[in-house]
């Protein structure tokens, strides 16, 4: 959260910015909308979902349909402008608010899915799954504690210009970066590198058990091979083109000082939207969050269809 380049008194320049953050941002907040709601209604609307997996999930999402609401101020938190310090402070806690909450539910649906996989056994007593509303509950409070240290008085407010640096100082983002942010990331990678360490050497012992049983298992060991080549792609896509844009960001916007806002503008959209896309990316493979919509557009076909031949 860098000093911005944005020059409050130039109206031309500052009018081409938002309109810039306008083009970037309207379609991708759409998306992130438009597909959060589409999934939790699927969950809502299917009655086998309702387990505390998909509840994590549920939390997950409705963290996410809150990142695409407030995708735009990211940017704007660079705009210097004249706002009072409580509605200051509000523009920009919400949003790091926000964030950080779909960081940590992305944590805790992570951990569940670990222990699931892991700990197959023991999930059904383990505290993730026993104790999920207060889990849950935790994943929206924590972020909250932290995203409101600024107004105890752990700020940069000097002036009546509100912006960036004089909500966040140095040492509150510096932590956030380093003992939050990127420590988490490292977590989720790790947990979900270890599940496909366990998935492969569970593939090795059915070909092992397959060979045994069958002369001929290649079809079989072929399409084991190709489902975790998958996973393993799956792992990379969603690291390379979803953490590592967002990792860039922050790095960029924290620690080099002179950068066009043109080049802010873009860094922020492809880092903060490639990080809220995670949740789609997680589940997009499981038809069964979409059955509700598909069960719905099969009944509107049918009633088109008896519309039709009785006309």
């Amino acid at each position: 959260m860098n000093e911005s380049q944005f020059n409050c008194s130039n109206h031309s320049s500052l009018h081409a910015q938002k309109m810039l953050i306008d083009w970037f941002y309207a379609p991708l907040s759409s998306i992130i909308i438009v597909g959060n709601l589409v999934i939790i209604t699927g969950i809502i609307g299917n009655r086998r979902l309702h387990n505390p997996t998909n509840y994590y999930l549920l939390s997950l999402l409705l963290a996410d349909l809150c990142t695409g609401i407030v995708l735009p101020s990211f940017p704007k938190m660079n705009f210097k402008t004249g706002f009072a310090f409580q509605v200051c402070f509000f523009f920009h806690l919400f949003p790091n608010f926000i964030f950080l909450s779909l960081l940590s539910n992305l944590l805790m649906v992570h951990y569940d899915r670990y222990v699931c996989i892991i700990h197959p056994f023991h999930y059904e007593v383990a505290w993730i799954h026993r104790y999920f509303p207060v889990v849950i509950l935790s994943a929206w409070v924590l972020p909250l504690l932290f995203a409101s240290l600024p107004v105890t008085g752990w700020n940069e407010w000097k002036s009546d210009c509100c912006y960036s640096q004089s909500v966040f100082s140095p040492s509150y983002i510096y932590l956030e970066i380093y003992g939050l942010l990127i420590p988490s990331i490292l977590a989720i990678t790790a947990m979900t590198s270890r599940v496909l360490l366990v998935a492969w050497r569970q593939m090795k012992a059915i070909k092992k058990i397959q060979r045994a049983v069958q002369k001929d298992s290649t079809s079989l060991e072929q399409q084991l091979d190709l489902k975790y080549a998958k996973s393993v792609i799956g792992f990379f896509f969603i690291f390379l083109l979803c953490w590592v844009p967002y990792i860039v960001f922050i790095q960029v916007n924290f620690f080099v000082k002179n950068i066009g806002s043109t080049t802010h503008i873009i860094l922020s959209s492809v880092g903060t939207s490639s990080a809220a896309l995670i949740p789609f990316v997680l589940i997009i493979n499981n038809k069964e969050y979409f059955e509700p919509w598909r069960k719905a557009f099969h009944r509107i076909g049918q009633y088109c269809a008896k519309d039709t031949n009785l006309n």
